[in-house]
Formats: C-alpha cells, structure tokens, sequence
C-alpha cells in the first residue's frame, strides 16, 4: 500500500509522537529529565582507618544529591520516601553516604552471603569508574549493610565479589547490623549509612591517580521490591517502561575532583 503524508517517514513520524509525549506504540511517557552531575570531593583523614566521627566530619561540609526521581508511577504508588546522597573519596577509598527518611524500613538479611538486599529497604550505587573498560559495579546494600557487590560491562553475566572482598568494605548504618524484619510508623524515620569501598577493589588495577580530574558515569538507586510499600526512585532518570537500573546508557555523572 502506498504510503502518504507521514506515513512515508516513520522516523520522523516516530520523532514527532516522542516530543509529544508519546513513545512509538502510542502510550504516554514521561519526560526524561536533564543528566545529573555529582561532585565528588577529594578528602585527606588523619590516618588509613578513620573513624565515623572524623568521616561525619568531611562529609558535613559537602552537598547532598537527592534520590528522588520517580520513573514508574504506577509501581510506587503513594509512597514518598526521602533519600540523598553525598561521595568523596581518599586516596586508599570511595565513601558514600546514604540518607533516608520514611515510614517503612526493613531488613531481612544480617549477612552477606545469600541475601537478596533489593527485596529489603535498600540504596544502591552503579559506577563506572574507569571510562575505558566500559565496566560497571553494582553496590547493593540493605539499611543495615549487608548486599552484594557485582560488576560487568551489561546485565547480563555478571561477576560477584567473594567473602574476602565483600569484607574489605566497611559499612556503617545507624539502624545497626542486625536483621529486624519489617517495621512501620506512623511518622517518619530517619536513617543513615555510609559504604567505605576500597578503590583497589573497583580501579581495575589502576592508580587512584587516574581517576583524579576525571568524569564517570554511574547512578544511585532506592528500592524495595518486597517492603509492604514498593517502590522505586532514581538520582538520574531511567528512560525504560518498568524498573531496570542496569541501563549504563541513562548514567548520570560523577566529577572526581
């Protein structure tokens, strides 16, 4: 059949039905969001083993990054959590610092080894930190600190650090290490933690020299996929019609000073 009008231009059809606000099969999308960029800060601590008092104290003075992007409507419902982040690294280490405030918390997992911490009250950061491998790390933690880190340069065959590398990363939760199970208030609860990852881990075998000045692609996560309230939230937007984070191609940025 003989096309007319637009219809001898699908790409350009398709391209006009997106500014609208449409995707190509007709159905309503939202409106992808400017790309983020997070500084992170270049910190020097008076020994190789600070303690939390001395990590408050640097991060204190840096600014925070809210994890507040809501891409799948439909999957969170009326749940709203809070949730910010701030990064700096040392010379031997990456910190971030996760802060969240809601009214579900929940923690199943007190280990490592088997847990599933996607399914609990979980903050998780994707970064690329060497821009030429196309490899990406995935560190995933429970409001109590315990997860999983992986790494690969897609979804798909992904490698796992073993026991005596998920060791080697120090957390820090104001909830405790202990699994609780599920708890809800009626108001508000606030709740902090801190991962202290080992840059040898995550470099490659590069220098912590390389990653100086340098920009990289990551994004940082909050979920819950089997809280009572699930829900789903973003520091950069996932242009994807239901929750997928292992999509490199909707990374935001993150400036090492």
């Amino acid at each position: 059949m003989k096309g007319t009008g637009l219809l001898k231009y699908p790409v350009l059809l398709c391209l006009l039905l997106g500014w609208a606000g449409f995707s190509a099969s007709g159905q309503k999308v939202r409106k992808m969001e400017k790309v983020k960029t997070a500084k992170v800060a270049h910190v020097v601590f008076s020994s190789s083993v600070p303690d939390m008092a001395e990590i408050e104290s640097k991060f204190s003075s840096l600014k925070s990054n809210s994890v507040d992007v809501v891409n799948w409507p439909d999957r969170n419902g009326s749940y709203s959590p809070e949730a910010s982040f701030k990064i700096m690294y040392s010379d031997t280490d990456l910190y971030i610092r996760y802060q969240v405030k809601e009214t579900e918390i929940r923690s199943t997992f007190g280990a490592d080894s088997g847990s599933r911490p996607w399914t609990d009250d979980c903050m998780e950061l994707f970064i690329a930190p060497v821009n030429e491998t196309g490899v990406y790390f995935n560190i995933e933690m429970n409001c109590t600190g315990h997860g999983i880190v992986g790494y690969g340069d897609s979804k798909k065959d992904r490698g796992h650090f073993e026991k005596e590398r998920m060791d080697r990363i120090r957390r820090f939760s104001t909830l405790g290490s202990e699994a609780f199970g599920d708890r809800l208030s009626e108001k508000p609860v606030s709740w902090s933690m801190i991962i202290v990852i080992p840059l040898d881990l995550i470099l490659q075998g590069r220098s912590v020299s390389s990653i100086m000045g340098t920009t990289v692609r990551g994004n940082v996560f909050k979920c819950g996929d089997e809280m009572k309230n699930r829900h789903y939230l973003t520091w950069n937007p996932v242009g994807t019609p239901k929750p997928d984070y292992h999509r490199p191609e909707f990374f935001g940025y993150f400036q090492f000073e």
